[in-house]
């Protein structure tokens, strides 16, 4: 092998790594950015964590199913259920201790 042919393939060698470590850095910033966001909806229905507790503002239960949440309209808020040591999400306001709303 000559000298040129091993510059090559180290050359190659390197850049692949350096893609490589590219992709998986990109990857890992897009994963943290996924859990920061807000996980809340409003077009389908969110089950409840605890039937005693009532639907937020804005929604309604499932023609009489007290285990689950529907919205009300479009204009409904978005939710999300949440554990109870969990804190809701930035924009987010906790309900009923059960409910992440971004309607008080």
């Amino acid at each position: 092998m000559t000298r040129n042919e091993n510059r090559s393939r180290l050359l190659i060698a390197g850049a692949l790594g350096l893609t490589n470590i590219a992709l998986v850095t990109a990857l890992a910033f897009a994963g943290l950015g996924a859990s920061a966001q807000a996980q809340g909806q409003n077009k389908d229905i969110v089950e409840k964590s605890n039937r005693a507790v009532a639907c937020p503002s804005g929604w309604r239960h499932l023609r009489g199913d007290t285990a689950v949440c529907e919205p009300m309209g479009s204009t409904s808020p978005k939710i999300y259920a949440k554990k109870a040591e969990a804190t809701c999400a930035d924009g987010y306001f906790e309900v009923y201790r059960v409910w992440c709303s971004t309607r008080k």
